[in-house]
């Protein structure tokens, strides 16, 4: 999604709210027989070769940039076809360079004989933690390397205090869901895009909530406001942090935090990044504290949509799990769209935070 904007198809225009729970229910049925499926396809190429895996280095970035573009391309294309999410594009290099400069550790390569064979890139923010771009080379697939990168992340994650390891795969990527079930993942939700134009309010009235970037926060308030960011995030899971992405934000040209307040307490947050590439407000995380009501909630929203508008942006979106009660309540009643390219989020280990609240993508 980054650096595109989601643009209404009607072809692609669908019920969610109607079909949300019957889509969900069929891959939760599904799952023990792609699993079996799973193990009878790759029991028979158990592979010999053990990866050493460690932090990627500069020196490893092109390359490593490459093995993503070998590893996914032929995949988008076998999955959509000569359709535009089929158009595998470049994996650039300053991907990496970015995700490096957030958790320079947990950027991890595979290697065999000294060549790199395989790529994946762990997040951890406290107790919950994800991986993704889990990438092996063609030449050595189905050989069970991706387990061992598999293995790899959770044992980098555990190591950081992780108890829940999230993830997403494409809903049609059968051989995905497979693998991902074999290693003891399980569905927990559907992820699309919702996003609104942000010509015209949500919601009017008088707001309860006050606000300001956190760019804004002077030195001598950051300890305070980092309290309260972590206190936000524990409302909402109990270990959750977010703290350190808040501050990796405000060093960056393109991303930036929204913070909302009331009586002196943060009720919600957001982290969207403004890419010069893009026309659109693309928001990555969006926490809102439990006890808020569906109107404070749009209040939020309204909130989101006045901060997209002042840095001339249009539409404002950000990730939604459309098994949830919010989509038909708060988004689809004010003019919110979802954007029909889906993926599945998979979990091990505890529960994922409850996704009224929290929304965010286990991606890039």
């Amino acid at each position: 999604m980054s650096g595109c904007t989601p643009m209404r198809n009607e072809n692609e225009d669908t019920d969610f709210h109607g079909l949300r729970s019957q889509i969900f229910t069929i891959y939760q049925r599904s799952s023990a027989f792609i699993c079996v499926l799973f193990t009878e396809q790759t029991l028979a190429t158990q592979s010999r070769m053990n990866l050493a895996f460690r932090p990627i280095r500069p020196e490893e970035i092109t390359e490593a940039s490459a093995l993503v573009d070998a590893a996914y391309a032929p995949q988008v294309w076998s999955l959509y076809g000569a359709t535009r999410r089929g158009r595998w594009h470049h994996y650039d290099e300053a991907k990496i360079e970015s995700y490096i400069s957030r958790e320079a550790e947990g950027v991890r390569v595979g290697l065999w004989k000294n060549k790199l064979i395989t790529l994946n890139i762990c997040r951890s923010y406290g107790n919950l933690g994800w991986f993704h771009t889990l990438a092996v080379h063609p030449k050595f697939q189905k050989r069970g390397l991706g387990r061992q990168a598999v293995a790899d992340a959770e044992t980098y994650l555990g190591e950081r205090g992780v108890t829940t390891v999230g993830l997403m795969t494409w809903p049609t990527a059968i051989g995905n869901l497979a693998f991902y079930l074999h290693q003891g993942y399980r569905l927990d939700g559907i992820s699309v895009y919702a996003y609104r134009d942000t010509t015209t309010p949500i919601i009017d009235g008088v707001s309860p909530f006050y606000t300001h970037l956190y760019s804004s926060v002077p030195p001598q308030d950051e300890n305070r406001v980092q309290n309260a960011i972590r206190a936000l995030c524990q409302s909402i899971a109990v270990g959750l942090d977010y703290s350190a992405w808040v501050r990796w934000a405000r060093q960056q040209s393109f991303a930036e935090t929204l913070l909302l307040w009331r009586n002196g307490q943060l009720q919600a947050l957001a982290i969207a990044y403004f890419l010069p590439t893009a026309d659109w407000a693309e928001g990555k995380l969006l926490l809102i504290h439990p006890t808020l009501t569906t109107n404070d909630k749009l209040w939020v929203l309204e909130h989101l949509r006045l901060w997209a508008r002042s840095r001339q942006r249009s539409p404002v979106g950000f990730s939604v799990d459309i098994t949830t009660d919010f989509v038909k309540t708060a988004l689809l009643p004010h003019d919110f769209r979802l954007f029909a390219e889906s993926m599945v989020n998979m979990v091990k280990g505890d529960d994922l935070p409850d996704p009224a609240g929290h929304f965010v993508r286990f991606g890039g």
